[in-house]
């Protein structure tokens, strides 16, 4: 089972690295790849792909278990979940469980995705939310079964949807790039990824 966890990462915070230890937790006999985009198709973001794929990787040497895969970062043009799914999928096989995962803040803009019809013929949907959130789901995951048969998801290739309750980390990149601005003493993320950002002098004057 491959579990793919994406996003800008515009900075990586706290709430992520809690994330990518929930999925180990949660997918405890599968390779967790936390894959940073290069270029976003629905927002544009504010620091460089290197310097967001650098501190993924800070973030994440205390995480075993997690790679932090660059495959959307070497392809040239829009970041497509589809694209990154055919290529795992012509890596790994047919008879592959892969595993996307998406935050109750991203489903909604599922409709919207590029080639996304074909999204149930490649891979397993998993909905990360926080316990008793209520997500609104797109006509689109209708064509998932849903399952809370961690078996299940594992020995079958694709199709399936899977809700997992996330822990309750109230944090996001744009809170990180707004304390940045405002100079807050303390940024919710590693401490490592704090001192790389005052390094590099990043996100001085974006929000």
């Amino acid at each position: 089972m491959q579990v793919l966890f994406g996003g800008t990462f515009d900075p990586v915070h706290d709430g992520h690295v809690a994330m990518a230890k929930m999925l180990l937790a949660t997918f405890i006999d599968a390779q967790v790849h936390v894959i940073p985009n290069s270029q976003p198709p629905h927002r544009v973001s504010s620091e460089s792909s290197i310097h967001r794929f650098k501190m993924l990787e800070i973030a994440m040497q205390d995480v075993p278990g997690v790679t932090v895969n660059p495959i959307e970062k070497n392809r040239p043009g829009p970041s497509y979940a589809i694209d990154t799914l055919q290529q795992f999928r012509s890596h790994f096989g047919q008879q592959e469980s892969l595993v996307l995962c998406l935050g109750a803040d991203v489903v909604g803009g599922l409709e919207h995705w590029y080639e996304k019809q074909y999204l149930v013929s490649l891979c397993h949907l998993c909905i990360l939310s926080r316990a008793g959130e209520m997500v609104s789901l797109p006509d689109i995951t209708s064509a998932f079964f849903d399952t809370d048969d961690l078996d299940l998801l594992s020995n079958q290739s694709c199709g399936l949807l899977y809700r997992l309750s996330t822990p309750d980390i109230p944090v996001s990149s744009t809170a990180v790039r707004r304390l940045v601005m405002e100079k807050a003493n303390r940024l919710p993320v590693p401490s490592k990824i704090a001192d790389y950002i005052n390094q590099h002098q990043l996100y001085k004057d974006v929000k």
